[in-house]
This record gives structure tokens, C-alpha cells and sequence, in this order.
């Protein structure tokens, strides 16, 4: 029996296939059609079947039911600073997985915005003021989040401060969401809202310290409150932000001083890689971002950020035990604490219902009752 003929809107086809930035022959390729084929469906000719559609919707990231809108739906342009992947300066085109995850973002961001509001938890983020200098900014941000580096050098691990980091930030009510995106993506983005701004992170071949550093980047772009077209970064822009980051992980007082007393050396070689590995471990900051440090004080030349960057020099350790990965732990993981608090939040003010919290964190409910119970534990 042929598949049903499924007659979707031709202009919403080709508009979600320009959103996500997909051609004819990748969406082809993607539902394993002929390109002739979706030359048909864009001009109407001929309808997708039932099956050929959720392939469609599958590989554009859409619900089956937008392609029968009457209308192309209006649309606000996406929005968000973002760090490019490593080496890459100047403006580029998105890909169709970085157009969706932003869209995914900005709709969950959108609900947390909503939760907030709906239980007078609307109050303006008060972000620090950003100054000239990337250093002193730095500063003032560890001051908001009552940053100690003395702690951030006693933790165990590398990705144990990273969960400081996105911790303190979550406490002063940024959503910080992980993704897993391919590894030559952008490493993150940030969209910013004076209630709940939203900084996002790629994990995917990416080591710990290089996450953190990405979080931090990305909170410098939310301190100027501008948006920024994904598009088309400022590299000077993205230069202050990642001259903050390194700042905020290496304090240039407590630089000096570890350098004098541990590494008995006031400068560092172009070859020196032990060196930036030292330090490295010493405030678990990646090797590139010890180096950029480094360099913007004066304490090493430009060659040492290559000798670093040249090769995998860097690697995080094996992990051991932990707990298992349920999914209540990977959901937390993924969404952070801001979001499903705000969610749980309206729940229990009855402003939402039970089922559309189970979706929004796309959890059943014993898993919801395991996700309320972790979050009053981590309070």
C-alpha cells in the first residue's frame, strides 16, 4: 500500500530548511531521498509520505505539525553571542545543528522566563559593571560570585571547577545548559535577558578546563547586556572575553607568587610546556587559556599559545566511580538547576501542570519527584 501522501505547506518547508541552514541536497541526503524529490516537495508537486515527513522533521529539528501551518510563521531573528570553535576568527555561517541548538535554547529560555514571572521570581539579574580593563572586570565578577581562589586551587579536579563556576552562576540565576554538540561546533553561545540570560556550552571533545573557560567567555559577553548576531562576532570582542576568562581563573597577584615560589622563574619559554602544565594544574584552567594569561601579562611570547595549541598536549584523567547516570542526573547535568527550579516553582503555585513540567524536562514523573528531591539536597 503507497504511504499516504502527507500535504504540507511548501513555503514552511522551505523556510524551516533556511532556518536551519540546510540545502536540498543535505535535507536529500539526510531522509535518504533524491534530490529531485525535494525539489517535488518544495514546489508542491508532490507530497511526502507519513514516514518521508518525521524523517523531515527529524533531520530539521521541527514538530511534524509546523509543516502544515497556512502560513510561514513569524519569527525573531536568532540572537546570541557565541565562541567560535578553536582558530577560527571573523564572520561565518551557522550550521544547521548550531541554528537548532540555539532555537532549542531559546525556547526553554523563553519557558524558564515565563515560570519566573508566573511566581514573581522576575527580579532583574544585577551583573556587575564592565570596565575597560578585562582584569579589573574580572575582579568585580569575583566579588559578585563571591569567587575564593584559594578553593578553586584546593579542589580536586579540573572539572570540579567547572561545576563551581556554573554552580555560582545558577545561584545568581543564570541558566547554564550543556550540549552535545559535534566537536568542530562553537564551543558556546549566551543569550542574554535581564531575568534569566542563558549560557550555553559545548561538551563534546572538549576537555574540562577548556568547558570553563567557555562559561566564563560567555559571561563576558552577558555583562555588556547587548546582543550580538552569531554570525558576525566582533574579534575584538571576543579577545576581551576571553582576556576576562583568563583573568578571572589566574589573579596576576597569586600568578606571581606561585611562579616565584614554586617554578623559581619569573617568565616563561616559548617551549616551556611544563611550565603552562604546572600552572595548568595549579588553578585548573586549560593549557591555551594558562598560556593567553601568560602572554597578556607579559610573562611569555606569542609562540608559547601555539606550542600549545599545536598539539593534544592536554587530557582530562579517567573518571572512577560517581554515581550512576540516571536519568534525573542527566537531565540536571543538561538543563542546570535554574531551569527546572523555575519549572518546579510554577508547578507547585499551580501556574503549571504536571504534564507539561514532565515535557519541558522531558522526564516521567518519578523522575520529576528524584529531580525536586536532588535539587533540595543541593541547596
Amino acid at each position: 500500500m503507497a504511504a499516504q501522501a502527507q500535504h504540507i505547506n511548501p513555503d514552511v518547508l522551505a523556510w524551516a530548511m533556511k532556518q536551519a541552514g540546510m540545502g536540498k541536497a543535505q535535507l536529500a541526503d539526510e531522509v535518504g531521498a533524491a534530490p529531485t524529490l525535494v525539489d517535488a516537495w518544495l514546489s508542491g508537486s508532490t507530497a511526502p509520505g507519513l514516514t518521508q515527513l518525521r524523517d523531515i522533521a527529524k533531520a530539521l529539528r521541527r514538530s511534524t505539525s509546523l509543516f502544515f501551518l497556512p502560513h510561514v510563521p513569524a519569527t525573531t531573528p536568532v540572537r546570541a553571542a557565541f565562541r567560535k570553535p578553536y582558530g577560527r576568527r571573523g564572520a561565518r555561517e551557522l550550521t544547521s545543528e548550531e541554528n537548532a541548538e540555539v532555537r532549542i535554547a531559546q525556547r526553554r529560555q523563553k519557558i524558564a522566563i515565563w515560570a519566573a514571572k508566573s511566581v514573581n521570581q522576575d527580579q532583574a539579574v544585577s551583573f556587575p559593571k564592565r570596565l575597560i580593563s578585562p582584569a579589573k572586570t574580572a575582579q568585580l565578577v569575583q566579588g559578585w560570585l563571591h569567587w575564593d581562589v584559594t578553593e578553586q586551587v584546593r579542589v580536586g579536579g579540573k572539572s570540579a571547577v567547572t561545576k563551581m563556576v556554573r554552580r555560582s552562576l545558577e545561584d545568581q540565576g543564570i541558566m547554564v545548559v550543556q550540549l552535545a554538540m559535534k566537536s568542530n561546533a562553537c564551543r558556546g553561545f549566551s543569550i542574554y535577558d535581564s531575568i534569566v540570560p542563558l549560557i550555553a556550552y559545548n561538551s563534546t571533545g572538549h576537555v574540562s578546563a577548556a568547558r570553563t573557560f567557555t562559561i566564563l567567555h560567555e559571561l563576558a559577553h552577558l555583562l555588556s547586556g547587548e546582543q550580538a548576531v552569531c554570525g558576525s562576532p566582533d574579534d575584538a570582542e571576543e579577545k576581551w572575553c576571553d582576556k576576562f576568562a583568563a583573568a578571572f581563573l589566574i589573579p596576576s597577584d597569586h600568578l606571581n607568587s606561585y611562579m616565584a615560589k614554586y617554578l623559581k622563574k619569573n617568565f616563561i619559554e616559548n617551549d616551556d610546556v611544563d611550565s603552562v602544565r604546572r600552572i595548568s594544574n595549579r588553578y585548573k584552567a586549560s593549557f591555551q587559556c594558562v598560556a593567553l594569561r601568560l602572554i597578556d601579562l607579559g610573562l611569555a611570547h606569542q609562540p608559547l599559545y601555539r606550542a600549545v595549541s599545536s598539539s593534544p598536549l592536554e587530557f582530562d584523567g579517567p573518571a572512577y566511580g560517581g554515581e550512576p547516570q540516571t536519568t534525573p542526573l542527566v537531565r540536571i547535568r543538561q538543563y542546570g538547576v535554574t531551569y527546572p527550579r523555575l519549572l518546579l516553582a510554577a508547578r507547585d503555585r499551580g501556574k503549571l501542570h504536571d504534564v507539561d513540567a514532565r515535557k519541558y524536562l522531558n522526564v516521567n514523573g518519578e523522575d520529576l519527584l528524584k529531580i525536586r528531591q536532588r535539587l533540595t539536597e543541593e541547596v
